[in-house]
C-alpha cells in the first residue's frame, strides 16, 4: 500500500495531472489517500510525482493518522473504538490499519472516507518545490520518511 499526500497546489497544475490526482480522491492540499501497489496505481503516482509525497507507510503511521482523521463516508458522526466494531469488520484502528497496510481492505469498503484530511505538517514542510533527492519533501519517501512527514501532518 502506498500513502499519496499532495503537497502542491493547483497553479501552473496541467489537467492530465488534475484529472490523476481526482481519479486517486485527492482534492486539495494536504489530503491523503491509501492505494494499492499495482502497476496501474504506480503509473498515476509518477504522473502526479511532482505535486505529492508517497511511500509505503508502517501501521504504526496508519494507525495513527486513522485515530486523529478518519471520517465516515457518509454522516458526520465520530469514528473512535466503539464506532469501528459497530460498522466495520475491525474491532480497533490497530487491526484496521494492519489490514490496511497489507492490502486485504479499503477506507471506503469499511464505509470510511477513502481521503484524510490532515493538518499542515507540524513544524514546517522541508521544501515544497524540490524532490527528496535534493532535500526536500516531493516524490517517493522511504518508510521512515514518510512516516515522519505523516506524523506531523496527524
Amino acid at each position: 500500500m502506498q500513502a499519496i499526500v499532495q503537497l502542491r497546489g493547483e497553479v501552473n497544475m496541467s489537467t492530465a495531472v488534475h484529472d490523476t490526482l481526482k481519479m486517486l480522491n485527492i482534492h486539495r492540499v494536504n489530503h491523503c489517500a491509501f492505494v494499492p501497489e499495482t502497476e496501474t496505481y504506480r503509473g498515476m503516482i509518477t504522473k502526479v510525482n511532482e505535486f505529492v509525497a508517497h511511500g509505503e507507510p508502517s501501521a504504526d503511521a496508519v494507525e495513527t493518522v486513522l485515530r486523529t482523521r478518519a471520517e465516515p463516508e457518509h454522516g458526520d458522526a465520530d469514528v473512535d473504538e466503539a464506532w469501528l466494531a459497530e460498522n466495520t469488520d475491525y474491532d480497533s484502528f490497530e487491526a484496521l490499519a494492519e489490514a490496511l497496510v497489507d492490502e486485504e481492505t479499503t477506507l471506503k469498503e469499511q464505509g470510511l472516507s477513502p481521503v484524510l484530511r490532515l493538518h499542515p505538517p507540524r513544524g514546517g514542510h522541508r521544501g515544497q518545490k524540490h524532490p527528496t533527492s535534493e532535500g526536500g519533501q516531493l516524490g517517493k519517501h522511504q518508510t521512515e520518511e514518510i512516516d515522519e512527514l505523516l506524523e506531523a501532518m496527524r
